[in-house]
């Protein structure tokens, strides 16, 4: 069935407070609806955060990209993702992929609704729930005893692994990590993520200090594109390296997986150009033996990693749930993979009522 409309907007919302680590902070959803013939309608999105930039995103779409969707065929998904991707292969791999991911999602959830199937059925379905650990509420600024009291609250809720963010002051890192493991105990595991914010030797050693506390995994300690930093983090350190949300395709971890520089592969699919890239990313990590943990999103990210053999865990980073119609169900730290046909996600009226930008 062939695409009759393409349309781009965009939700602007506040960041949360527990994970901003500024006042001014704010989420952008920059999204693309697209209908086919039949009326049947797809919806993708990408996201920003912290100041912004959404609107340079959505100009892309609308002057280079949704025209080249109209009259095509909606199922041919992998096709217009790979004539999409060297069509803007001149403006780069940052806000070119993240453009062409909000087309992606959207067409893969008009493909999956056209036939009353879940998007992670539509992509290879290997199970019905996914491990998860709690995210967003543990920014560096908050204060200590907020921080315990979120981390041992996920803890308590039934998830078995939660990520502090460290990196801005090393020495009270590890003052704030020591508190939430003795407040939660041996058997959780903490994952830590620095943010790029740290030098190698800066890395180097917080990370022995962290392994001490028996961390499971150091995340983006240094600068994304730092091959070198990476590998030598990972060949020093007794925790798991984890990276890759800065990443764009598949292009940008084959380098890091030759290295041996990462044991755990983080693509975010708003990203990398969508679910079309984040498979492949997921077959790579696959080839190598590598764990794949995919970035926020997580409505999204579960049905990727329901699909992908090696998805250790999702990330449960509840932002937007005030936004939906219907929210995530966990259980016993695992995400449920949801039933409903296409991704399953639809705004409230609220949401667009409040939030889109006009």
């Amino acid at each position: 069935m062939t695409i009759r409309t393409a349309q781009s907007w965009i939700l602007r919302f506040p960041s949360n407070r527990l994970a901003a680590e500024r006042s001014d902070e704010f989420f952008e959803l920059i999204g693309v609806t697209v209908t086919d013939a039949n009326g049947e309608q797809g919806t993708g999105w990408t996201f920003t955060s912290d100041y912004g930039g959404g609107e340079a995103i959505k100009a892309l779409l609308d002057v280079v990209l949704l025209g080249q969707l109209i009259g095509r065929d909606a199922d041919e998904v992998e096709v217009l993702n790979e004539e999409l991707f060297h069509r803007t292969h001149r403006l780069g791999h940052g806000i070119a992929s993240m453009a062409i991911a909000a087309i992606d999602v959207a067409l893969w959830d008009l493909r999956s609704r056209k036939r009353g199937v879940s998007l992670a059925t539509m992509l290879g379905k290997r199970r019905d729930r996914v491990p998860a650990y709690g995210s967003g509420k543990a920014s560096p600024s908050l204060p200590i005893d907020d921080l315990i009291e979120t981390s041992a609250g996920y803890i308590a809720e039934g998830f078995d692994a939660v990520k502090i963010r460290v990196g801005r002051e090393p020495d009270r890192d590890v003052e704030r990590v020591r508190a939430v493991r003795n407040a939660i105990g041996p058997a959780p595991r903490i994952l830590c993520d620095a943010n790029e914010r740290l030098s190698l030797p800066a890395a180097l050693w917080l990370g022995k200090q962290l392994g001490d506390l028996d961390i499971y995994w150091f995340e983006e300690p240094v600068l994304s594109q730092d091959i070198e930093g990476y590998r030598r983090l990972r060949a020093q350190l007794p925790m798991a390296i984890a990276s890759g949300e800065h990443f764009h395709s598949r292009r940008d971890f084959a380098p890091f997986v030759s290295a041996g520089a990462l044991d755990v592969l983080q693509p975010d699919l708003c990203f990398v150009g969508g679910f079309t890239e984040a498979l492949r990313i997921g077959e790579l990590a696959d080839t190598f033996g590598l764990a794949v943990a995919p970035h926020f999103m997580t409505v999204l990210h579960i049905h990727l990693a329901a699909a992908l053999p090696r998805a250790t865990y999702v990330e449960y980073y509840p932002f937007m749930d005030d936004l939906m119609e219907h929210g995530l169900t966990v259980e016993e730290g695992h995400i449920l993979v949801p039933d409903r046909s296409g991704h399953g996600v639809t705004f409230t009226q609220d949401a667009w009522d409040r939030y889109l930008v006009r």
